[in-house]
């Protein structure tokens, strides 16, 4: 019975799983669709809620709150492309301060074989 449930279980997350990757296909990208792009209003957000701890040339602190950290990821990916243009920013920690504020730590580096 344990083996017929669990082929049953299998092959319904195969289907749903296909059922997805149809629709994600099948999307058409029209002129309606919100951009990706930067607004204002998104930019004016983001200074307010992000700050700068500590910065060097081969790491930066930001501590920041109401924001995700994909664009803090971002900021410090521009960072580090200024201080070198060959390094790429890697998340080393992020964790909860006191002031329920969060502080990620990114390292500007350069992988071997670049």
């Amino acid at each position: 019975m344990k083996k017929v449930l669990l082929l049953l279980f299998a092959v319904c997350a195969c289907v749903s799983r296909q059922e997805n990757t149809a629709e994600v296909k099948s999307a058409d990208v029209s002129p309606n669709v919100k951009s990706a792009v930067l607004t204002a209003d998104d930019a004016q957000r983001i200074r307010e809620n992000i700050n700068v701890k500590g910065a060097g040339n081969d790491f930066v602190i930001y501590e920041y709150a109401n924001l995700r950290i994909d664009n803090v990821a971002t900021l410090a990916s521009a960072y580090c492309y200024n201080i070198n243009p060959e390094t790429k920013a890697y998340l080393r920690d992020i964790y909860m301060t006191k002031n329920h504020k969060r502080r990620a730590t990114f390292d500007c580096v350069t992988l071997a074989g670049q």
